[in-house]
């Protein structure tokens, strides 16, 4: 509410002090106004900003290809993709956290990829399904003891929270792949586990899916191990934005993937049948399959040339013809 600057002359005062401390009013007032102009300038010039990175990221969600320009732009200008992190790493001690971190199938295919790579500096990795970033992860070790980058993706924002803190020295995205060859948004069912469920809180969270997505006929064993993560679980629905692997990949200047890591919980098969094989080499393959006898993907893999080198709950396939296999 504004109020009347008023001066009230008395027997001892003049007009021309009156005018001088009206003039230091003004000048008052007139300080605190600017300040307050730029403070809010500045909060509604962020706010403004983010509804038009919104709403240029909402354009293109409407089933554009994976090469359109307007989607590798998104891809590039917005918040989507993170750079490398510069900051020393930032990994968690927790013996608890540690113990889980290598646990599952973690040993089986870091037996195989050490095999593959080991000496081999400089890759190019993309992770779907990175969680925070050291649980589990499947590339971790390839950043830290051979110098690589790449790409980490995971939907689920309380997990991309943690995985910003972890400074991995990749790219990062808290988006999804897209299941076929366009953009769309999509729903995340985020797991987070209950208080009375603290064990294991990774293998929970890991256990998030997009919605809609089925397993099929999965073997009684996986189906009993994932229903033991759903009945210990919240769900919380979060809307995301599913790229296409390759719209990724334009927007990195990136022809090559030298291991391509799929933990999606029942979106892999599909993931992988929109990659434009002639437009880009990936090397390995590492996925996971919920429904491990799934002959007709194993004979589409066969197709596009490559050789399955070994499976537990992950396939692990590599391009045929790769220096690769000659290291196993």
């Amino acid at each position: 509410m504004y109020q009347k600057c008023m001066c009230i002359v008395t027997p001892s005062s003049s007009p021309l002090r009156c005018a001088k401390l009206g003039v230091m009013v003004l000048s008052v007032c007139s300080f605190f106004f600017s300040v307050a102009f730029i403070v809010h300038f500045k909060h509604w010039r962020e706010v403004f900003s983010n509804v038009e990175e919104s709403t240029s990221v909402d354009l293109v969600m409407e089933g554009l290809p994976a090469s359109h320009p307007k989607v590798v732009q998104a891809l590039r200008s917005t918040s989507l993709l993170h750079p490398p992190s510069t900051l020393p790493y930032n990994l968690s001690t927790d013996p608890l956290h540690l113990l889980s971190a290598h646990g599952h199938t973690w040993e089986h295919i870091h037996y195989f990829l050490t095999k593959m790579f080991q000496g081999e500096r400089g890759g190019f990795f993309v992770e779907a399904g990175a969680l925070d970033g050291q649980q589990l992860s499947n590339t971790l070790w390839l950043e830290q003891e051979l110098d690589w980058t790449g790409l980490l993706i995971e939907p689920n924002p309380y997990s991309f929270h943690h995985l910003q803190h972890k400074h991995r020295k990749a790219w990062t995205s808290n988006s999804c792949i897209s299941t076929n060859q366009f953009t769309r948004k999509s729903v995340l069912v985020a797991l987070k586990e209950r208080p009375e469920y603290i064990n294991n809180p990774w293998y929970i969270k890991g256990s998030s899916y997009e919605f809609g997505v089925t397993f099929g006929d999965l073997p009684a064993n996986v189906s009993e191990h994932f229903q033991y993560f759903l009945n210990r679980a919240d769900e919380t629905y979060v809307p995301v934005y599913c790229f296409p692997l390759y719209s990724y990949l334009l927007a990195l200047n990136v022809t090559t993937i030298d291991v391509l890591s799929l933990d999606t919980q029942g979106s892999e098969i599909d993931i992988v049948k929109t990659i434009p094989w002639e437009m880009i080499t990936v090397r390995v393959l590492v996925v996971e399959l919920v429904n491990y006898q799934n002959t007709a993907f194993l004979e589409y893999m066969e197709s596009r040339g490559y050789i399955l080198v070994n499976y537990i709950v992950d396939y692990i396939f590599v391009r045929d013809g790769d220096p690769a296999l000659t290291r196993l």
